[in-house]
């Protein structure tokens, strides 16, 4: 269990709405690619997997660092085709996310790198406690470990850093 006060941070409605719309990235304005989905990678707005073969999906170009830092660092995402709803970010670590490996980066102010943790147990809550164990640490990307993807963000509830929808 997590002592100190987490939320999860999903890709943001506003994001997800304009992509599904105009099929261009918030990033640049790169085109988007819907497609079947073809494996069980996480949804970036209501982080359920896909189901392989049964839902559609659009892959956009997002920077995750968006509203939060100033250097970007964009890269690859996937959102439903069709509206879902953004996770609910006071939910707790997403069950179905638990089963792959996921790989935590703890930054601070500036983009700094304090921590790393690799997750292959599904046991996320320790690796959260001990990062945010660390004054500094602001904000955690959480990432698929075997594709490298960024996956959604966990902010400490009394602190969270700025983020708004990308241009």
């Amino acid at each position: 269990m997590i002592m100190i006060p987490i939320r999860m941070v999903a890709i943001p409605t506003e994001v997800v709405e304009k992509v599904r719309r105009t099929m261009r990235a918030p990033f640049h304005g790169f085109p988007a690619h819907a497609e079947l989905a073809t494996d069980d990678a996480p949804c970036r707005h209501c982080l359920r997997t896909f189901v392989a073969g049964r839902d559609r999906r659009i892959l956009f170009t997002y920077d995750r660092f968006a509203g939060v830092e100033t250097l970007p660092q964009p890269g690859p995402v996937y959102v439903h085709e069709e509206v879902c709803p953004r996770y609910e970010g006071d939910s707790g670590f997403p069950e179905e996310l638990r089963r792959g490996p996921r790989t935590l980066e703890a930054y601070g102010r500036g983009r700094h790198l304090l921590g790393l943790q690799y997750v292959t147990n599904g046991k996320f809550e320790p690796a959260v406690e001990r990062l945010f164990g660390q004054e500094q640490v602001d904000y955690i990307q959480v990432h698929s470990t075997t594709a490298g993807c960024f996956t959604f963000r966990i902010e400490r509830a009394d602190r969270p850093v700025t983020a708004g929808p990308q241009n």
